[in-house]
């Protein structure tokens, strides 16, 4: 029972981690998009690389 108390919240910081430092590489990486046989893969470059430009005019008034 007690074990229980512990293994729970464990395994869910451990999923939370995971699937945040998974988020935080999508949306900064890769700098470039990436091609392979000419098709753009998809999820590159990562949300922040690609809109800098409508970023930088939005901010930049």
């Amino acid at each position: 029972m007690e074990t229980q108390l512990i293994i729970g919240p464990l395994v869910g910081a451990i999923i939370g981690l995971i699937t945040n430092g998974i988020a935080i590489k999508m949306i900064f990486r890769p700098l470039y998009a990436k091609y392979l046989w000419g098709w753009k893969l998809p999820f590159t470059p990562g949300l922040i690389p690609k809109e800098k430009g409508r970023m930088a005019k939005s901010i930049g008034f």
